[in-house]
């Protein structure tokens, strides 16, 4: 009697995990495929070939098997370390770490590029993935355990392939010198969802094949960003205006916007005098707090926010939701690309001056950098990442306004911007930021 009532109740535990399995599967949201692709003309013409039968996943079983019985410390590290976060976690880091003796090309900001490519190409992934509804290995096979959770979504194509193709073969354009050990790890990445066991090896060829397609395009459009343009030489001859060696960015100006209708949308206002401020700055006296502050957002940059974007997409669980958490890196980068751009033409067109040369007696608790200071780079900056990120996470609206105002205040506690620099860049970063998420979810 006890072993019939034990067989019910393995019997009826089986039945639940999978009532509870499929009401999980069927909650899975596929609003991505509905989605529109930002950069591609068309895009319908990138697709993957079928999804193999039932009878070839059965074949690909046995691959996947041996591959799991292989599984030693390294390759469990690897499977670990790309399945944190979204697939793009782990991209958005990595390309914040490469660095190129040619300015210009951060200057051209690959991150929001990077992004585009891995944004599009999992809109298309969702498409294919309804399209084709395949199941994971270990639904088409129970005994097989993976070494991670497998994703609840369909199984072919694979994201975090698509994600590490798309990733590779734009960062390769951009640093071609790295380009080797750029797709060793991209490889990487989509080998550890087949040692895991969550990925059939079709579902990796077919996510690299996708995102390879939809990088090269996208590659064609960043060629002609406008980069290629070349400085005419012309300075500011003005004393009473920011004069330098090397005008800086001066060509930014001239880059193509990705959302903005054009480099000028948004530029500001000429500045008034800085008389004022400039007595406001030499009488202002430094504690811990301005001087940490200071000494922090001029050793940081866009990293911050990257960070900042991340744990928030942790915080809300969003690691399950690829698409979602695509988009958000997206705009957030595309954001700051066309910022960089409206930023440096209101600095060219009024060639702001810095309070160390309006006052040559005045010594800045930093250096300061080599190009005009009306509107502050960091201010305008940290308030579009700032509004891009309320409009995503409305209930930490007040912490990120916070560290946007830290950051304007401290370019004036460094003493290398007038306070006119960094409130009308912050303004004017608000602005911009609401009008690229706007536009961007509104398309």
């Amino acid at each position: 009697m006890k072993q019939i009532i034990l067989s019910i109740l393995i019997s009826l535990t089986a039945i639940v995990a999978i009532a509870q399995k499929n009401a999980l599967n069927q909650s899975v949201n596929y609003e991505a495929a509905n989605w529109k692709t930002w950069l591609l003309d068309n895009p319908q013409q990138i697709t993957v070939v079928a999804s193999p039968s039932v009878a070839q996943s059965k074949t690909e079983l046995q691959t996947i098997k041996q591959a799991m019985a292989k599984l030693d410390e390294k390759k469990l590290s690897a499977i670990k370390y790309w399945n944190a976060g979204a697939p793009s976690y782990r991209w958005n880091q990595i390309v914040l770490g490469l660095t190129d003796q040619n300015p210009l090309i951060l200057l051209r900001m690959p991150a929001s590029w990077m992004n585009m490519a891995i944004y599009d190409a999992t809109i298309l992934a969702w498409k294919e993935k309804i399209k084709y509804k395949r199941k994971r290995p270990n639904d088409l096979d129970p005994s097989l355990k993976p070494a991670v959770n497998a994703p609840l979504t369909y199984s072919y194509p694979c994201e975090h392939t698509i994600t590490a193709a798309a990733a590779a073969y734009m960062l390769a354009y951009f640093f071609p010198a790295k380009a080797d050990s750029i797709m060793q790890m991209a490889h990487a990445a989509s080998q550890s969802r087949i040692d895991a066991g969550v990925q059939f090896p079709s579902d990796v060829e077919a996510g690299w094949k996708l995102g390879e397609q939809v990088a090269k395009e996208i590659i064609e459009k960043a060629k002609n960003d406008g980069s290629a343009k070349v400085w005419d030489g012309k300075m500011n001859k003005d004393p009473k205006k920011w004069t330098g060696n090397y005008p800086m960015g001066i060509m930014l100006s001239s880059f193509t916007p990705i959302v903005f209708r054009s480099a000028d949308q948004f530029r500001l206002p000429p500045p008034s005098d800085f008389e004022n401020e400039m007595k406001e700055l030499k009488n202002f006296k430094q504690n811990f707090n301005s001087r940490s502050l200071a000494f922090y957002w001029a050793s940081h940059g866009p990293e911050v926010w990257n960070d900042l974007a991340s744990q928030k997409m942790f915080e809300y669980r969003m690691s399950d939701d690829a698409p979602a958490v695509a988009r958000i890196y997206t705009v957030m980068t595309v954001a700051y690309h066309d910022a960089a751009i409206a930023i440096f033409d209101s600095k060219y067109a009024y060639w702001g001056i810095r309070p160390n040369q309006y006052d040559t007696s005045y010594k800045p608790l930093i250096s300061t950098p080599p190009f005009p200071g009306y509107p502050s780079g960091h201010a305008a900056g940290a308030g579009t990442t700032a509004a891009v990120l309320e409009y995503f996470f409305p209930a930490d609206a007040k912490q990120f306004r916070r560290m946007a105002q830290d950051c304007a205040d401290s370019r004036f506690y460094a003493g290398i911007h007038f306070r006119t620099d960094n409130e009308s860049a912050l303004k004017m970063g608000n602005a911009m930021g609401k009008y690229v998420v706007e536009t961007w979810m509104n398309k």
